[in-house]
């Protein structure tokens, strides 16, 4: 649970505290690097990632998550460190953010609307490859008040192709500041109607334990449609929902009716695809498939563990006892020594 403490009754604006970065010299000796190594990579940034996994969506389209490559990589993780761990997020934003105090996060997130009466939920529409560089830019030169040469050289670092590169460790942290102006109007605004507001990266969830009417609901979304243009971002209509009272209640894939709970057909899935492992003869169980197969279903009983405990515990015995048997000294030389 949250800590007693975490409180979206007053929410705070997102601010930092450290002192700014004020030369590109006191940047360059906080990333360990010299004046044009540091231009150099922030010149060539763009080059500096692969893809780290593609994800294939609903709609036709892909999701490319992207890793930091090399000495970008290096710079990425002390970004984070040093400059993006230092600010302080309100408790409305919930992603990304490591806070032992009031732990963030998908579960955390979903615990803040259970019970309640009315749900919105909205999704900002190719959140990361919407956020152009210029939002970055102001970010850096606004938010964190770093002079503009300073914060032309982090824009660069940070962004590929003139916006957030989803999966690189700064894009998550830079992504909970885009709505840095506005966003705690708006809290304080739904806070005084007594209506609760998160947002996990690009999902933005609103609950009230009353019945809200339809005009306060369209008011509600307007203003959240006007906080994402003025950003030059968009909401995803076709995952807009509007939920109440008797209804199944879902926030960022949790349903929320009385406690955060995995969706009854996400469970089903689950335990049938732990089913079609134990219907794989054993004789086949060493081969490449299986093993991958395996590793997948792993993780998703992994994910069922951490909300339904007793179930997924039940399935990770059954796991245990159809993993693939370890590879022999053999083929364990054979893969590390790898193709002639």
């Amino acid at each position: 649970m949250p800590h007693s403490n975490c409180s979206v009754c007053q929410p705070p604006t997102t601010s930092f505290s450290s002192h700014p970065i004020g030369s590109l010299d006191t940047l360059a000796r906080m990333l360990k690097h010299s004046i044009p190594e540091l231009e150099n990579i922030a010149a060539t940034a763009d080059q500096r990632y692969r893809i780290g996994k593609r994800q294939l969506k609903k709609d036709g389209t892909f999701r490319d998550c992207y890793d930091a490559l090399g000495d970008l990589k290096s710079i990425h993780a002390r970004i984070q460190c040093l400059i993006l761990n230092k600010v302080s997020y309100p408790i409305y934003l919930q992603g990304s953010i490591k806070d032992p105090a009031c732990p963030r996060g998908q579960k955390a997130n979903a615990r803040m609307h259970t019970s309640k009466r009315t749900m919105i939920t909205e999704d900002v529409k190719q959140f990361f490859p919407s956020v152009p560089s210029r939002i970055v830019f102001d970010i850096w030169h606004r938010f964190f008040r770093f002079p503009p040469i300073v914060a032309s050289v982090l824009t660069k670092l940070t962004t590929k192709d003139g916006s957030l590169p989803q999966g690189s460790k700064t894009s998550a942290l830079l992504a909970n500041l885009v709505f840095w102006e506005d966003e705690w109007r708006l809290v304080a605004n739904l806070h005084e109607r007594g209506i609760i507001y998160t947002r996990l990266i690009d999902d933005i969830t609103c609950s009230s334990k009353t019945d809200l009417s339809t005009e306060t609901t369209t008011d509600i979304i307007t203003r959240l449609h006007a906080m994402a243009r003025r950003k030059g971002l968009r909401l995803h209509g076709g995952k807009q929902t509007i939920a109440r009272a008797g209804e199944r209640l879902v926030t960022t894939k949790l349903v929320v009716n009385v406690k955060t709970a995995l969706p009854a057909e996400l469970r089903s899935a689950i335990r049938a695809s732990v089913g079609r492992l134990g219907r794989i003869p054993k004789a086949a169980r060493m081969n490449h498939r299986y093993k991958r197969d395996y590793h997948s279903v792993s993780g998703k009983v992994a994910y069922l563990q951490q909300h339904h405990p007793n179930e997924g515990g039940q399935l990770r015995e059954v796991l245990r006892g159809l993993a693939p048997p370890p590879a022999t000294a053999e083929e364990s030389k054979h893969q590390h020594s790898g193709p002639s």
